[in-house]
């Protein structure tokens, strides 16, 4: 009897292991679709699919990153709506911001179960460092970009989460770490427009005119980055250097590319004195 119920037992484990072998497969499946969905921007499809991923695998670790990507690109989405499509103010942008709190929240949780469940994850400590910077929490930020940093083998782009990380240090005032992380971050890809904007923000803090105007002018000129923030503050330090007509074209650039946006907003009312 004792062994015919160790034989059933036994036998009910193997049909366990296949059976949540088979889970996974499916989990796998259902995340490739989330992917393709993410790609495509089908946001809603992307959460359905990684829900239906972590319904089979509740250890999907990536199934629950690319779900809080889902609520970043949400935030993205309505960041855009609010500063770039149109300047909001008052009760819209307050009504905009709750919006971003909660997508923020969301996605967070999401980073934070996946870390849980594989600690060497990389790429979801990186995401927690971009969701605690946009909360302006960024020496929280700072600690989740540095962990990042510890697992490179899941990483996709571990220049990015540098300069995301002189970033957070730069908004600390940590001027001189700031510079560090961004100049290695160009080391490793010199035409980053993220880690040159940013460096040139570092530069232009500490008043460093010339290679503030150089790296500005580097980002602003170049097509692919479409940085109205760069042509903003190439007008600033244009005039700080007394040059006005290069601080004129470095406006109409600005003006030119989201004439609606909160920062077209400030070329206006900062640009407004070259005239005279």
């Amino acid at each position: 009897m004792l062994r015919n119920t160790l034989l059933l037992l036994v036998f009910l484990g193997g049909c366990y292991q296949a059976h949540s072998e088979k889970d996974m497969a499916k989990s796998s499946t259902r995340l490739d679709l989330a992917k393709d969905f993410l790609h495509k921007h089908q946001l809603e499809a992307a959460e359905q699919e990684c829900n239906r991923a972590l319904a089979l695998n509740n250890s999907n670790d990536e199934a629950l990153l690319v779900r809080g990507l889902v609520e970043m690109l949400r935030t993205i989405d309505t960041q855009k709506t609010m500063e770039v499509d149109a300047c909001l103010t008052g009760l819209d942008r307050e009504a905009t911001l709750h919006d971003l709190d909660t997508f923020l929240g969301k996605a967070d949780l999401d980073f934070v179960e996946a870390v849980k469940v594989t600690p060497e994850y990389g790429e979801a400590w990186a995401d927690r460092g971009i969701v605690h910077s946009l909360q302006e929490d960024y020496s929280g930020a700072t600690e989740f970009f540095q962990k990042a940093l510890e697992y490179p083998m899941r990483l996709d782009n571990p220049a990015l989460t540098r300069a995301h990380l002189g970033w957070a240090l730069f908004h600390q005032k940590r001027y001189v770490d700031a510079a560090k992380e961004l100049r290695q971050a160009k080391q490793f890809q010199p035409n980053m427009c993220v880690a040159t904007y940013r460096l040139a923000r570092v530069y232009f803090a500490r008043e460093e005119w010339e290679k503030a105007a150089e790296l500005f002018q580097t980002a602003s000129d170049d097509p692919s980055c479409g940085s109205q923030e760069a042509s903003y503050y190439l007008m600033k330090t244009r005039i700080q250097q007394g040059l006005v007509a290069e601080a004129k074209d470095a406006r109409d650039a600005c003006l030119k590319i989201s004439p609606k946006s909160c920062v077209a907003t400030q070329c206006r009312a900062d640009g407004r004195g070259l005239e005279h």
